[in-house]
This record gives C-alpha cells, sequence and structure tokens, in this order.
C-alpha cells in the first residue's frame, strides 16, 4: 500500500511546493501606489481651458511586463469670473512595461468615466441672448499615455508621464504629469 500511495504523494507534494512558490511570487511587492501632479488641456464643445491636474492611483503587477492600475483624475478645476470648468473622475488602465536598470517605461491603455461641469457668464458661445449656459455631463473617455517611471530608490519611482483622454462631444485633454511612485 505504501508503493501505491508513493507516486500519489509526490504529486500532491509537488502541488503543493507549487502552489506555495505560486502564493509566494504573488505575495511578493507586486502593488504600488502613485500621485502626480501636471499640468491639463481640457476641450469641451463649449470651451478650452488650461490648468493644474492631479491624480492618485494604486496598481498591480499581474506579469512581469504587465500592470494593472485604477484611480482618479482631477483633468481641470477652473473657477475663475466669467466660468467654472471641472473635468474629473475615476479610470482603470492597462500597462506595458519595459524594464531597466533606471527604471521603467511604459505605455498606457484604458478607459475613464470624467464628469464635466461648466458654467458660463454671458459667453457667446452659449448664444446671443443667453447670460449664462451650464454644461454637466459624463463623459466614457479612452486613455492612452506613454512615461517612464525613474528609480530613485529600492522602493520609489519619480514618474514623468504624457496622457491623452478623447470622449464624445468633441471632449479631449491633453496632461503632462509628474509623480511620486511607491511600490509595496
Amino acid at each position: 500500500m505504501i508503493k501505491c500511495l508513493s507516486p500519489l504523494m509526490k504529486a500532491a507534494g509537488l502541488s503543493a511546493l507549487a502552489a506555495t512558490a505560486m502564493f509566494s511570487t504573488n505575495a511578493s511587492a507586486n502593488g504600488y501606489g502613485v500621485v502626480n501632479i501636471g499640468y491639463g488641456n481640457v476641450d469641451t464643445e463649449v470651451d478650452s481651458e488650461s490648468d493644474v491636474s492631479y491624480s492618485a492611483a494604486i496598481g498591480y503587477q499581474f506579469h512581469r511586463q504587465w500592470y494593472v492600475e485604477g484611480g482618479y483624475v482631477s483633468l481641470i478645476d477652473v473657477d475663475t469670473d466669467e466660468q467654472i470648468l471641472s473635468s474629473k473622475g475615476p479610470y482603470v488602465a492597462l500597462l506595458g512595461k519595459a524594464s531597466s536598470q533606471q527604471g521603467e517605461l511604459f505605455y498606457k491603455i484604458g478607459v475613464a468615466n470624467i464628469d464635466i461641469e461648466q458654467a458660463s457668464i454671458n459667453s457667446g458661445a452659449c448664444g446671443d441672448d443667453v447670460l449664462v449656459c451650464g454644461y454637466d455631463d459624463d463623459v466614457i473617455a479612452g486613455l492612452i499615455g506613454l512615461g517612464f517611471d525613474y528609480y530613485v530608490g529600492n522602493q520609489s519611482m519619480l514618474r514623468f508621464e504624457y496622457s491623452y483622454f478623447g470622449g464624445k462631444d468633441d471632449f479631449s485633454a491633453h496632461v503632462l504629469n509628474l509623480g511620486f511612485r511607491y511600490n509595496f
């Protein structure tokens, strides 16, 4: 009976060893958090504005060359005497990367749900007889980006990134970011 169990025990032992190896690989530092500040230019069907942008995200490396990243982005938040424009929302993206000793070159492709709120006072874009023009809409936007994460420590990186968002109703945004990434 011991000889009959021997191949079964070997298979069970190898399976347990493989499962342990897979778990320990997944338990290593595959996650990261990143915060960015940058400059964004947002175009809507009513107006175009540029201002400071910011974002925060959490990512997970599920393959040696691939990350999934989810976060929140504020593309623009302008409040002047003439108008108010806010454009922000959550996003999810897939990142492909090429690693070197200096850092990681990455490209990003994803989708965002951008909430656009705009109010213009005495705006000719709204019509001649309109004193206040308002616009409030959610836009599903495609996201593409290119960037580089530069190593500044064992678990910390400096991020340089360009992102483009494009969606319905002539919505588009160009964002240039500088950020800090921490691997955990």
